[in-house]
């Protein structure tokens, strides 16, 4: 609020009045009076009012174009007399509203079928892994078991010995898979290794 004060100050060639940095209510009262309103009074070109936009401008564009009219000078001076000007010049149609509606859910001009089409996710996930290159085996079977680890038990499988890696988690060859079994963690039970 001290910098609109002093903006203000130096715009309008006024002394801010003492007190204002560190009172907010002696800096509100500078405000009140000397700063424009923001509510737009409807008066082309008063101050305080907004500045047409580069969208409002394009669309009266258009739309003069279209009905072969003029715009005027007083449309051009405010967004709101912009908005007036376009309100009283817009083509209405009726029953249909210009504006999409936001909670309507859209409508599918496809025909309708009699029996309505069922997707199953197991057969998209799998043409999607069809999709994908195979890639070779990650596992080293003779060396790496893989592990199920359930969400939330990452730290207690990191000390139990398991590792992360693309493929998923894994209990490195030479761990004890035997506190992995209790907790129903192993996937499969791999061949012991001699």
């Amino acid at each position: 609020m001290k910098r609109f004060a002093d903006s203000i100050a130096r715009e309008k060639g006024v002394k801010p009045p003492p007190g204002y940095a560190t009172s907010g209510s002696i800096c509100r009262a500078f405000l009140n009076l000397h700063a424009p309103k923001n509510a737009d009074s409807g008066i082309p070109g008063a101050s305080g009012s907004k500045p047409t936009t580069p969208a409002q401008i394009l669309f009266a564009e258009k739309l003069a174009q279209k009905k072969g009219i003029v715009i005027l000078d007083e449309a051009k001076a405010s967004s709101a007399a912009m908005s007036r000007w376009i309100d009283s010049n817009q083509v209405k149609k009726s029953g249909k509203s210009r504006r999409k509606r936001v909670n309507t859910p859209t409508r599918s001009f496809a025909p309708k079928t009699a029996v309505p089409r069922k997707k199953s996710r197991k057969r998209g996930a799998n043409v999607v892994a069809a999709a994908i290159p195979s890639m070779p085996a990650r596992w080293n079977s003779e060396t790496d078991t893989p592990l199920r680890i359930p969400y939330g038990n990452k730290e207690a499988a990191l000390r139990l010995g398991a590792r992360y890696r693309a493929g998923g988690w894994y209990a490195p060859a030479g761990v004890d898979l035997a506190a992995f079994g209790e907790r129903g963690w192993l996937l499969s039970q791999a061949p012991a290794s001699s």
